[in-house]
C-alpha cells in the first residue's frame, strides 16, 4: 500500500483535536470502509514517531485496531509545517509539478519554505 499524505495529514489532524480526558483515539473513529487504511498510517506515524500510542496485532489482513494518546513533539512540528490548507495544497502542488515523490523530509521542508514565502510576502505587503 503507498503512503497517502491527505490521510496521514487528516489522522494527525483529529488527533491534535482530540481531548485526552477521553482516552486515547481508536480505529473506531474512523471511516469504516477504510479501516485497513487508516489502520497502515497511523502504524506508519507510530514507527515515524509522530504519534504516542499502540497496535493492536492481529493475524491475517484485516484492519488492526490502535490506541493514539497523543502527538509527539515531532508530531506536532509536522503537522504545524502542513496544517494550513494554503501551505498544504501548495506543497503538493510543488511535488507534481516537480514529478517528484513525497518523503517525510521533503514534504516537511517544502512546506517549511512555502509557508516562509507567504509569511515573507505578508510582511512586505
Amino acid at each position: 500500500m503507498k503512503r497517502d499524505w491527505d490521510i496521514i495529514r487528516e489522522i494527525l489532524i483529529k488527533f491534535e483535536e482530540h481531548d485526552p480526558k477521553n482516552g486515547g483515539v481508536q480505529l473506531s473513529g474512523f471511516p469504516g470502509d477504510k479501516a485497513y487504511e487508516y489502520s497502515y498510517h497511523v502504524e506508519l506515524l507510530l514507527e515515524a514517531g509522530l504519534v504516542h500510542g499502540h497496535m493492536s496485532k492481529t493475524i491475517g489482513r484485516h484492519a488492526q485496531n490502535f490506541i493514539v494518546d497523543r502527538l509527539t513533539w515531532a508530531g506536532h512540528e509536522f503537522l504545524d509545517a502542513i496544517r494550513s490548507d494554503t501551505v498544504w495544497n501548495k506543497t503538493k502542488n510543488s511535488f507534481i509539478k516537480g514529478g517528484l515523490t513525497m518523503t517525510f523530509d521533503l514534504v516537511k521542508k517544502v512546506a517549511t519554505d512555502v509557508a516562509t514565502a507567504i509569511i515573507k510576502t505578508a510582511i512586505t505587503s
